[in-house]
């Protein structure tokens, strides 16, 4: 008998295991195999002693020590099947028929029913054995359709999954064209006017002094009339869908740039903000303007997420896409997708207030604010500028301890 027997413990397209659980699941078979060869014969042992060391008068024993034979023989047959059966049913044969023909025999009590015995030893190990095996079949036959259907189930989520993501493409597109509509709108109908109104205002400020009532007032209508522009400005820059211009760029020296545009903004706000850049990484080749907004815009939103006392570090690193920035936290969410290529990661972390659980997955949705005067477009613009370049970026956030965002671009164009 040789270890083809573990058609019992097959194994499925479903087992996936490490090479320390497959050395234990070996030794385990192992060992079962060793534990039913031993009680094989063991039980074809003790029979055969006991018939032979039982005195030939009593011969009702003999008949049930006889029936006994069909323990081993149809274990054999439903642990090793046909083959299993075969084997174990002719060493019955062989043990039993001694005792038949010499001792029995020699007593003159041999009978047509024990010489059958043995044809009957036969029979059962081999049907019974043809039997085992089709089960084995069959099981083998169910455990496929089993896995396939399985495969097939985790096929329809992922198709499903797909769909909807297209789904979601295609609200956000049909969202893209309205808001082309209205920002070629807005930008006739608003724009022009509020230049005027803009300059007007700073013409009558000048008729005043500081601390007058209406030098206050022309000051609010200023500092609106401002704010509306860059309202409508956002509008403008999330409907246009801009191929990137690429080129090749230092990303440290932008990154600085930006840096020190709004360095002294954060400051009045009691947050400094710290650097640091791989300076191996050189040159990219990118958008260097679109790049620039998308740094602005994270900065920017870790600036206004903050209070006194906040802290953000800039920090640029190479690495291949696969790899994560640094350890998995509470909440995150990742959005684009980057190819297998070597990337430059540009991560912005911070000690503010964090995420809330249930808005993590709509920060980079258009619109979505959670700040009183927010216009919900900086994360929204962000995203699709990292996407038309190919990269991804990555949220990780915990709630009163700190938000980390993580740029993915591609070090060269492909």
């Amino acid at each position: 008998m040789t270890k083809s027997i573990d058609m019992n413990n097959p194994p499925t397209s479903a087992t996936s295991v490490s090479n320390g659980s497959s050395e234990k699941n070996n030794l385990f078979y192992e060992k079962e195999f060793v534990r039913r060869i031993f009680t094989i014969l063991f039980l074809l042992v003790g029979v055969t002693t006991i018939h032979y060391t039982t005195p030939l008068a009593f011969t009702q024993y003999h008949y049930v020590f006889a029936r006994m034979y069909y323990i081993p023989i149809i274990l054999g047959s439903f642990w090793y099947g046909l083959k299993g059966g075969f084997i174990v049913s002719f060493c019955s044969a062989v043990l039993y028929g001694p005792h038949i023909f010499f001792q029995w025999r020699t007593a003159g009590m041999g009978t047509l029913n024990e010489y059958l015995e043995i044809a009957i030893y036969m029979a059962v190990g081999i049907v019974t054995g043809f039997m085992a095996d089709q089960e084995k079949v069959l099981r083998f036959k169910y455990q496929k359709a089993a896995d396939d259907l399985e495969k097939s189930y985790e096929k329809l989520k992922e198709q499903a999954r797909q769909l909807l993501e297209k789904e979601q493409q295609l609200i956000r597109a049909d969202r893209l064209a309205t808001m082309g509509e209205l920002a070629a709108s807005l930008t006739h109908e608003v724009r022009n006017p509020l230049g005027s109104i803009l300059g007007s205002a700073e013409i009558l400020k000048d008729d005043y002094k500081p601390g007058d009532v209406k030098y206050e007032f022309l000051e609010i209508m200023i500092k609106e009339a401002n704010r509306l522009d860059r309202v409508i400005n956002n509008f403008l820059s999330f409907a246009r869908s801009n191929k990137p211009d690429i080129k090749e760029f230092d990303i440290n020296s932008s990154i600085l740039d930006i840096k020190e545009l709004v360095e002294i903004g954060a400051a009045k706000k009691g947050i400094t903000i710290n650097t640091n850049l791989d300076g191996k990484i050189g040159k990219i080749n990118a958008d260097e303007e679109q790049i620039k907004q998308a740094i602005l815009n994270v900065l920017l939103n870790s600036i206004q997420a903050m209070d006194k006392n906040g802290r953000i570090t800039i920090s640029t690193f190479q690495e291949s896409s696969g790899t994560s920035a640094r350890d998995l936290s509470e909440q995150e969410i990742t959005v684009g997708k980057m190819p297998a290529v070597q990337c430059v990661n540009i991560s912005f972390t911070d000690n503010g207030s964090g995420i809330i659980p249930e808005n993590m997955e709509k920060i980079f949705n258009p619109f979505f604010t959670t700040r009183e005067n927010g216009t919900g477009l900086g994360l929204s613009i962000t995203r699709r500028i990292i996407e038309n370049h190919r990269g991804s970026i990555h949220v990780q956030s915990r709630v009163n301890e700190g938000t980390t965002f993580v740029i993915k671009l591609p070090l060269r164009e492909f």
